[in-house]
């Protein structure tokens, strides 16, 4: 009888988990959009605007001292000398929410496209990391932004180096 009456509770819960299991498909949907509103209105207004615009008021980076630098003060430092006419793009590749709904992030690849001083064009690329959460009026904001460059492509060997490696 237990068996059967815990077996009978446990249907009951069935359909409470579809649907957070749909919830949780939104929240995903919601996250992804907003990775692409970001990135569209770094391309529109440039990428100090878009991360003043997306910045929670508690937002942090690691490279501008978290422990002392928060919300719009750290936004304005990090953002302190970007290139004006350089162009920041980006895309999610993964993204997930807490079952909770209030906490998510996002990681994906960026590139990074400016030009030097000395005229020439310069790319760089890596990966990103932005932990989002909503906010109490239901919008999502980065509560931190973090970004990885690729390495470098190691150089290839000296003609004197390789013709001494022995060859396998």
């Amino acid at each position: 009888m237990k068996t059967q009456t815990r077996f009978f509770g446990l249907l009951l819960l069935l359909p409470f988990a579809a649907v957070a299991a749909g919830d949780q498909a939104q929240l995903k949907a919601e996250l992804i959009k907003m990775e692409h509103d970001f990135c569209a209105l770094a391309s529109e207004q440039g990428v100090p605007a878009a991360f003043a615009h997306f910045a929670a008021p508690d937002a942090a980076f690691f490279d501008v001292d978290p422990r002392e630098h928060r919300g719009p003060e750290a936004v304005r430092l990090r953002m302190a000398g970007f290139p004006p006419n350089a162009k920041l793009t980006w895309a999610p590749l993964q993204v997930d929410v807490a079952a909770s709904g209030d906490l998510g992030y996002t990681w994906g690849r960026y590139e990074f496209r400016s030009q030097g001083a000395d005229g020439q064009g310069h790319v760089g690329g890596g990966f990103y990391l932005t932990i989002w959460k909503r906010q109490p009026d239901g919008s999502w904001k980065f509560a931190i932004d973090t970004g990885t460059p690729d390495r470098p492509k190691p150089p290839p060997p000296a003609p004197a180096e390789a013709e001494a490696k022995p060859k396998p």
